[in-house]
């Protein structure tokens, strides 16, 4: 009897261990299946959206140390960042969150993107004394102006990018301006520093008046036994195609640039035009003379003098460039003196190969010639010299140089075009007898240019 009592006690206590274990089993089941349930939840409201954004724009986004993004993150309850996309414009900005959070961050980030400035390019051209100055000891001065105006810029020797929006490219540039002419101010003052001292020794002739040198004309010239090397040119100015001008591509193009900019940034201010008015002007004179048609200020020689209603007026050869002008002598000034410090840069020229019809060239050749070869539009021509010929030309005193006879072709991706043989398919041009039809190499060579002196 005791042994059947102690056995129906154990096979209860173990019959009540059991059904408690199973009850505290499915208890706990179901606390699983109620987080599988909300896992299950948050994950279906869980979303990634990825938005391009142009990689000019990512930087403003960002903002400062990240301020921008942190606060769109807040706003939204998201994490946000980006990744490159290789070999493209733009950058992939990946938004993680919940749908609702996820959405609130896109459209921040398209509204912050919509209300950022358009942004431009401008490019100026400095003296090349100044860039020193412009970028400062260990660039201190351009990050200066970088930072109050919040535009970029780029120095290419004496080319200076700005980078940003309008109000931004004005602000840099009045920046840039201040620091050029603060530059002449101090060149100014030297100059007249300079030019209180007294001599230390006597002048050897006191009755010769040392003269300033005219400059040297730029001119082409071919190499011996190398005729037919190629050039870049462009041509800036024609009368016809027996007489046009062309500039020589490369780096005396770049420094006439900078002299125009140069010389259009002193003769604008009148306290200069003051200090270099003409009270005569004659035959001959090299002077400063704006350009009509772009307001810029060039290096001139006076042709002609004559009077026009009650005015003296004065025709002008842009020695740089090739066109002429008629202007009134009281808008001529004397060219200070270290504007002559650059070659004359216009070589007059003459298509070798063909002729006029009916001996004199219509205006239609004229306009088709224009067309081909781009006057003044600073396309790049190649051109080879095919001889020299003695002609009358347009300078005043400085008679004599040969003018060289050139082959010209409009260079193309596909094609060299020979602009005298268009001519004659055109039917306003003929070949001389025994020229050659079009011979062209895609090889372009410089070598072949070098300076002579101007008689």
């Amino acid at each position: 009897m005791r042994i059947l009592t102690k056995s129906l006690t154990v096979l209860l206590g173990v019959s009540a261990f059991g059904c408690t274990s199973y009850m505290l089993y499915l208890l706990l089941k179901k606390n699983n299946e109620d987080d599988l349930l909300d896992d299950y939840v948050r994950t279906s409201k869980y979303k990634t959206i990825e938005i391009n954004i142009p990689k000019d724009a990512v930087r403003s986004l960002i903002g400062r140390n990240g301020s921008n993004i942190k606060l769109i993150q807040e706003q939204s309850n998201t994490r946000i960042n980006f990744k490159d996309q290789h070999g493209k414009h733009e950058k992939i900005c990946v938004i993680r969150g919940s749908v609702d959070s996820c959405n609130i961050a896109y459209n921040l980030i398209q509204e912050f993107i919509n209300n950022q400035p358009v942004l431009e390019l401008e490019y100026i051209w400095v003296p090349p004394a100044c860039i020193k100055r412009i970028i400062g000891r260990g660039g201190e001065k351009i990050n200066e102006i970088q930072s109050l105006s919040g535009a970029k810029l780029i120095v290419v020797q004496s080319k200076i990018t700005i980078k940003g929006s309008r109000e931004q490219i004005n602000v840099a540039r009045s920046l840039i301006e201040a620091v050029v002419e603060e530059s002449q101010q101090s060149w100014q003052l030297i100059d007249e520093s300079l030019s209180k001292r007294e001599p230390r020794l006597p002048p050897k002739s006191p009755d010769v008046v040392k003269k300033i040198e005219t400059p040297k004309c730029e001119q082409i010239s071919t190499i011996s036994g190398q005729q037919d090397n190629q050039f870049e040119i462009y041509v800036s100015a024609i009368e016809n195609p027996s007489k046009f001008w062309v500039q020589i591509v490369g780096p005396k193009a770049t420094e006439l640039d900078c002299l125009v900019v140069e010389m259009t940034d002193y003769y604008k201010k009148c306290e200069n035009k003051n200090n270099h008015t003409l009270l005569e002007v004659n035959v001959g004179d090299l002077v400063a003379a704006m350009f009509q048609y772009d307001e810029k200020w060039y290096r001139a020689e006076v042709l002609e003098i004559s009077k026009k209603s009650n005015q003296t007026v004065a025709k002008v050869y842009y020695v740089d460039y090739g066109d002429t002008d008629s202007l009134a002598c009281i808008d001529l000034y004397e060219l200070r003196t270290d504007f002559l410090r650059l070659h004359f840069q216009a070589i007059e020229c003459f298509l070798a190969r063909i002729d006029p019809i009916g001996g004199s060239w219509s205006e239609e050749a004229i306009d088709k010639f224009e067309d081909l070869a781009e006057v003044a539009q600073w396309k790049k021509l190649s051109a080879r010299i095919k001889g020299y010929s003695m002609k009358e030309k347009t300078r005043a005193k400085r008679e004599g140089s040969p003018v060289p006879g050139i082959d010209l072709y409009n260079v193309t991706s596909e094609q060299d075009i020979d602009i005298a043989e268009e001519l004659v398919k055109a039917g306003v041009a003929v070949f001389k007898r025994g020229s050659a039809l079009k011979s062209c190499s895609r090889t372009t060579s410089t070598s072949n240019i070098s300076v002579a002196s101007s008689t």
